[in-house]
């Protein structure tokens, strides 16, 4: 793979470059090891949800609860097959939830452009996904949790009050689109 997606994102300081190409060295076993770490690549990963550190807060999924320490990280099943697909989302979505025994992967193609189309900043709520799952006749629930493993999604966690605040402006409960995601499907329509 190229480095294409790094340049396209305009991802292109040495940061990015050692951090894509670690990348696409660790995309089949999906852990960076933390031998090949240091502090600016662990804030490049998480900031844009590339790779996230494998321990978390009281063992949550949360990518908002992970322990940001130099250790290993974790590069989510989205970006993994965005990587191994030379930066072609939809190629990713359905090479991922084709191998997952998803029966229409070509749902989720739609799905996640309708997430893109309907987020606000980088968050969208429960209630939004499961609007989009019933135009596609699916339980949102069951969306809501392929979306969560694949890694395009995750809870959104912070401080009580600020999340609160958000939640009644957007909707419940919160999840956070994966950034990179973002940037590589681009802005919205």
């Amino acid at each position: 793979m190229s480095l294409r997606c790094a340049h396209k994102n305009g991802l292109t300081d040495s940061v990015a470059v050692k951090g894509f190409r670690l990348l696409e060295r660790y995309a089949d076993s999906g852990i960076i090891p933390k031998k090949e770490l240091d502090e600016e690549l662990l804030l490049f990963f998480e900031s844009e949800k590339l790779a996230l550190p494998v321990s978390s807060l009281k063992d949550s999924l949360s990518w908002g609860l992970r322990n940001i320490t130099v250790q290993d990280l974790e590069i989510p099943y989205i970006i993994r097959e965005i990587v191994k697909n030379n930066c072609n989302w939809e190629k990713a979505i359905l090479d991922y939830f084709s191998r997952i025994g998803e029966k229409n992967p070509q749902n989720f193609i739609e799905i996640v452009r309708e997430i893109m189309n309907r987020r606000k900043n980088f968050l969208i709520s429960g209630n939004e996904i499961v609007r989009i799952s019933r135009k596609f006749r699916r339980d949102g629930g069951v969306i809501i949790a392929e979306l969560k493993g694949a890694g395009i999604i995750s809870p959104y966690s912070g401080c009580g009050r600020a999340v609160s605040k958000l939640e009644r402006m957007y909707g419940s409960p919160l999840y956070e689109i994966n950034r990179f995601l973002i940037k590589i499907i681009g802005e919205k329509n």
